[in-house]
């Protein structure tokens, strides 16, 4: 059974929690029987510019030493528009990025923003490439509410949306938008064994995929909900790895 953690962050020594080296973090995910990561800035690495521009080179050069272990999302700030879709295109074309990370309760904007999300989401479907979204609480005037998920798999019917944390204690709201939107994927982040067993029963096993957070998550204990939910173990492969790999076009051993 291949295992791919669908959501981590990693960030070089000063940016972020441990682990900050690569040799550390395969130690991690050899310790865990993890195969592949998909891994991205946190909110502390942004820069004094704004940008993410120093914590996405360095998940470039954390590829390159792991490139079939360490699958890198490129992070944005929404704000500076302009920047970010050029980040994003060379990211993607030239530099191995596999999807994009936007959070909208740390950058301070909705994610149905015509203005500000919507452009992001129009460049990703064109490249073909998925966007995790995080979701959660109705803090920071609700932009993280997974419920707004809706309109822009509405408006880009293309483009795949994978909604974090499946919206935390809204994990209700996002099972529900997730049904009415076939490019939408539930990850289980901080999620209970019964949650996920119920997102598979309500959205269906290939559209869930498992994620710890690490390092603000425990891959350990996040994996462990998703052996222990009432799901078949066809499923539970589903969930833990395959779903990941289909989305991003990974050729995998099991």
């Amino acid at each position: 059974m291949v295992v791919i953690d669908g959501h981590t962050h990693f960030a070089g020594p000063g940016n972020g929690f441990p682990p900050n080296t690569v040799e550390d973090l395969l130690a991690i995910m050899d310790g865990n029987g993890i195969d592949s990561i998909v891994t991205c800035a946190p909110y502390s690495s942004i820069g004094k510019d704004r940008t993410y521009d120093d914590a996405n080179r360095f998940l470039v050069e954390s590829m390159s030493k792991a490139p079939e272990r360490i699958i890198g999302f490129l992070r944005v700030n929404p704000h500076l528009q302009e920047h970010a879709l050029r980040s994003i295109e060379d990211g993607v074309k030239n530099q191995s990025f596999k999807g994009v990370k936007v959070h909208p309760r740390n950058e301070a904007f909705a994610i149905n923003s015509e203005e500000l999300a919507f452009p992001i989401a129009e460049l990703a479907s064109k490249l073909k490439v998925p966007i995790l979204i995080h979701t959660g609480e109705p803090d920071t005037y609700g932009f993280a509410q997974p419920t707004l998920v809706g309109d822009l798999a509405d408006s880009f019917p293309d483009l795949t949306l994978i909604i974090g944390h499946m919206g935390k204690r809204l994990y209700e709201d996002a099972i529900c938008v997730a049904r009415w939107f076939e490019n939408i994927i539930l990850e289980t982040s901080f999620r209970s064994h019964r949650d996920i067993a119920r997102a598979v029963k309500r959205v269906g096993a290939d559209r869930v995929v498992y994620g710890s957070d690490m390092p603000f998550g425990v891959p350990e204990i996040e994996m462990m909900k998703v052996r222990l939910a009432d799901i078949t173990s066809e499923e539970k492969g589903l969930v833990l790895g395959d779903n990941m790999a289909r989305t991003l076009g990974l050729g995998v051993d099991r």
